[in-house]
């Protein structure tokens, strides 16, 4: 098979997911009607591009890559979460609802100072006349929970609970990227249920070693000196945002700055534990090496509750070990594609999952972007250079996506991070020393934590000061998918343009396959 039908196929797969954005509608039960179209285009490039592209794809690869297009899109709908026929958002009503359920997650503070956490629901009753209580009804499907936030912060993971309160059902909207009904939907949850009265249930006591419990470990040792919102702010460098409970207004803070990346769970953290466990053991063997960072990548992945950002970059890393351990160069395009794809053969809906989305285009960007950054910037000394290119690529191929989600473009993003990229880079570096020491003596953790004090600071003071510039942030409004697609369309055009007229040494993408 020649790369570029190689290459053609892969892309078939991925557009066949991304036309399930469009429209969800199927004939015959089960074809995707968006994939129907993607085999009909198939079928006339089969006829058509090869008469002019003889170096390209040729008519059975074109033919391939069609079909391909419409198992993907097929398989996405197939895959997309549905309610049970027992589904807790079917007892959706005006009247109050008892609720029996396992607690999925440690409750986080909400926007409007409440407890939010999911709720994998076993069972339903409902009050019934002259005040009696119904039998119990088996239901299924998760529930998205608020309550007070001083009695969920009593909850953990694993902890049976019956919550009494009003169920309502999520209503979805007709984009895919925007509305919180639309997100919880993705995450197989119909439904809302606003509790005030949370029952605690006799229930067998959490495992030791459980992940949420050394992650708790770890956030309570962090700012046991540090405080808020230091300590929660390292606690949310080195484990990422969504297994912290980080204050509202710095992460809102860290977002309008545009280092909302710092915040999150990503190939930046990937990097920085293999960096740090790599440059431990470079006395020792090659192999050994390997297995010791596949080792950290695994416990780090484990940590941070499997996010489908970091699940990308353990995958990127874990390829480099292969090569570390095998003393073969590992392509890094090669092991993006292979990581997407995978990623998506297991989970096809993760490609509407929007940390998924921006760590895949920025890793993109890195890829494709730093070295020739960097060749323009050679005037500087190439420690600068580097600084000041992995920031700007990250931000051009993620610009589109942030418009489209965010509406907000930060002004001084650019050149924020090149000035806090140092300072990130301590910090996180200095987060997972503490998080080490925190899970084995806590005490140790704490006191490494307490040394970052004055750095934490600092960024924040920094991130304080950008975001009080003037015209520090630029709305836009009316950015759809359309757009994002063409965008990526223009970049691609300029990529392959670079490359077939100002080629560098490792520019031959071709034979990543």
């Amino acid at each position: 098979m020649t790369p570029w039908g190689l290459l053609v196929i892969v892309g078939a797969y991925i557009l066949g997911l991304l036309t399930t954005g469009i429209t969800e509608a199927q004939i015959l039960g089960w074809l995707s009607i968006t994939g129907c179209g993607l085999l009909l285009v198939g079928c006339i490039s089969a006829l058509l591009v090869p008469c002019f592209w003889r170096m390209g794809p040729t008519r059975q690869q074109w033919w391939i890559a069609g079909l391909v297009g419409l198992i993907a899109a097929s398989y996405c709908v197939a895959k997309s979460p549905q309610p049970a026929a027992n589904d807790i958002s079917h007892f959706a009503s005006n009247h109050e609802r008892r609720v029996l359920g396992k607690v999925l997650q440690l409750p986080q503070t909400s926007r409007d100072g409440k407890g939010k956490f999911f709720l994998e629901v076993y069972s339903v009753r409902g009050a019934g006349d002259n005040n009696t209580i119904e039998a119990p009804r088996s239901a299924s499907g998760k529930l998205y929970v608020t309550a007070a936030l001083k009695p969920s912060k009593k909850l953990y993971p694993g902890e049976l609970v019956e919550l009494r309160g009003k169920i309502s059902a999520v209503r979805e909207t007709s984009e895919k990227s925007v509305g919180f009904g639309e997100y919880l939907s993705r995450l197989s949850c119909f439904a809302n249920f606003n509790t005030y009265w949370i029952e605690y249930l006799p229930n067998q006591e959490p495992s030791r070693w459980a992940s949420w419990r050394l992650r708790q470990r770890i956030v309570l040792a962090q700012g046991r000196w540090l405080g808020e919102p230091a300590g929660n702010l390292l606690s949310a460098m080195t484990l990422g945002r969504k297994a912290v409970d980080l204050p509202i207004d710095v992460k809102d803070s860290f977002v309008t700055a545009g280092l909302a990346h710092t915040l999150a769970a990503s190939g930046f953290h990937v990097s920085l534990i293999l960096a740090l466990v790599l440059s431990c053991m470079k006395f020792l063997r090659a192999r050994t090496q390997a297995i010791a960072g596949a080792s950290a990548l695994i416990i780090y992945v484990g940590l941070t509750g499997i996010q489908p950002s970091v699940i990308r970059a353990a995958i990127m890393g874990g390829g480099m070990l292969v090569g570390l351990a095998t003393a073969r160069k590992i392509n890094p395009l090669a092991g993006w594609v292979l990581a997407v794809v995978l990623m998506l053969l297991f989970n096809p809906q993760w490609i509407w999952n929007v940390g998924f989305q921006l760590s895949v285009m920025a890793t993109l960007g890195l890829i494709l972007t730093v070295p020739r950054l960097i060749r323009l910037l050679d005037w500087m000394p190439m420690t600068i250079a580097t600084v000041l290119a992995v920031p700007i690529a990250a931000c051009l191929w993620t610009i589109p996506l942030q418009l489209l989600y965010f509406e907000v473009l930060p002004t001084y993003s650019v050149f924020l991070n090149g000035i806090a990229t140092p300072l990130v880079t301590l910090i996180s570096m200095g987060g997972f020393v503490s998080a080490i020491a925190a899970i084995l003596v806590p005490f140790v953790g704490s006191f490494i934590a307490s040394t970052l004090y004055y750095p934490i600071h600092i960024l924040i003071g920094l991130v304080e000061r950008f975001n009080q510039l003037p015209g520090s942030s630029l709305e836009f409004t009316g950015i759809e998918g359309w757009h994002v697609v063409i965008s990526y369309g223009v970049y691609a055009v300029i990529c392959a343009w670079s490359w077939r007229h100002d080629p560098l040494p490792n520019d031959d993408y071709t034979s990543l396959f």
